[in-house]
């Protein structure tokens, strides 16, 4: 299966769509997909949200103990800060005895609990007024270990207009192609990927030609009613598609799609986090999060690391904001965080940069599918990413173990004209 260039005539008279910041030049398919398997499992929706991140952490006291009701009032205030879902709370205990406690009571102090994970430790709350929360502070603060907000994570965009980060090198010159022969990945794919499970952790996946042959568990955690989002569907594609026009880097390679995004494709620190979870619960080996938050939480680091203790690789999208730090999870120790080059290997014009940026892979004008039997041409971050994805779950079919992948990527990437800050180790190649 070799990658396709699609003819720029073709390229320059595609219908543009837009979904959220992002530009997406479509065009219908005329193959008729096969029906998508049901879901399995079902939870509460989010509510929908704006803004960018920022962070407000419950602090310890100097002794290192909980904090009591005195301290606890002007935090409790910083929850509704910007970038976070209203009038919510992530309520972190230091055992799950604790967290089960808590749930007893929640509906005496005026609190709605929307979600909980006992392996996190984490409940989800909804408040009206911050007075019942202050009193279980005050009654049982050393049961908590973090009081914070729960951080909207959304499916990146572009920047309009360029941000903040001057030394981008400002690549633009799209593929028009998935990219896979700047990456040496022009060799028969059929079987790479071969008893791999990769979770994608986005806005679900719907039924598509790329996707027709390709083994599916769909779980929604939203269950929400709404319209999909195309989005989880395009890095779906990327990963293991096996069209003649869209072929995924390891098309033999099993998924799961978790959605945690609405149809606006955003989400929430509370979705994601529970998502890392259940994916490494069920077997993956590998999960792609094209998907960020500017600010991190003591629950998604803890997801974070959970799965990173089952031997579970993460490979998560630097973001698209042409900004200096990584988005969250990307900047996360030991997540594989990937930035985007264009055709020219340049650093794209809208991947951040920052200290802990794995390395890059092609990520302008990359051809993909999309919901409604289409294909797409789009850019980003979260393209590199799903590409990225696709050649580690290749490479741990090829018998490599995990905690091997990220020297043997880094290693083994094309340096590029640029900063590690910019490109991580470079472009990444396929190892033969």
């Amino acid at each position: 299966m070799r990658p396709s260039r699609l003819p720029a005539a073709l390229f320059a008279s595609a219908l543009v769509v837009m979904t959220g910041a992002v530009g997406w030049l479509v065009w219908e398919s005329q193959r008729t997909p096969a029906p998508a398997s049901p879901a399995a499992t079902k939870t509460a929706a989010a509510p929908k949200v704006t803004k960018s991140p920022s962070r407000a952490v419950l602090p310890p006291e100097p002794d290192g103990e909980p904090i009591g009701h005195a301290e606890a009032s002007p935090q409790l205030e910083t929850l509704n800060v910007p970038g976070s879902v209203p009038n919510e709370a992530l309520l972190t205990f230091r055992t799950a005895e604790a967290l089960a406690a808590f749930r007893d009571r929640a509906a005496a102090l005026g609190l709605e609990v929307l979600g909980y994970d006992p392996k996190l430790r984490t409940a989800r709350v909804r408040f009206h007024d911050l007075s019942g929360l202050e009193r279980d502070l005050h009654d049982y603060g050393k049961d908590y270990s973090h009081v914070g907000p729960n951080y909207i994570v959304r499916v990146p965009g572009l920047p309009v207009p360029a941000q903040t980060d001057t030394a981008n090198a400002g690549g633009r010159e799209p593929f028009r192609s998935q990219g896979l022969e700047m990456i040496g990945a022009t060799a028969d794919r059929s079987a790479w990927g071969q008893g791999v499970t990769v979770a994608v952790i986005d806005s679900g996946i719907a039924s598509h030609p790329s996707l027709q042959n390709a083994q599916i568990t769909h779980i929604d955690m939203l269950n929400d009613g709404s319209t999909m989002n195309g989005h989880g569907t395009a890095m779906a594609s990327l990963i293991a598609g096996n069209d003649e026009t869209v072929g995924g880097v390891a098309p033999a390679s099993k998924l799961i799609d978790i959605r945690v995004t609405d149809a606006d494709g955003i989400s929430n620190t509370a979705l994601l986090s529970s998502a890392i979870v259940k994916a490494t619960d069920l077997g993956a080996r590998v999960i792609n999060i094209s998907l960020g938050s500017g600010t991190s939480t003591p629950m998604l680091e803890e997801a974070v690391r959970y799965a990173q203790s089952h031997n579970v690789l993460i490979v998560a999208a630097a973001g698209n904001e042409q900004q200096t730090s990584l988005a969250m999870p990307a900047g996360l120790p030991g997540v594989i965080s990937v930035g985007a080059v264009d055709a020219t290997g340049t650093q794209a014009w809208f991947s951040n940069s920052g200290n802990g940026l794995t390395l890059a892979a092609p990520g302008v004008g990359i051809v993909s599918g999309y919901t409604g039997n289409k294909f797409v041409i789009s850019s980003g971050t979260s393209q590199a990413t799903a590409i990225t994805t696709g050649v580690v779950a290749s490479l741990l079919s090829r018998g490599y173990y995990a905690q091997n992948i990220i020297p043997l990527l880094t290693r083994t990437a094309k340096p590029l004209q640029a900063s590690p800050q910019a490109v991580g180790a470079g472009l990444i190649q396929i190892t033969k």
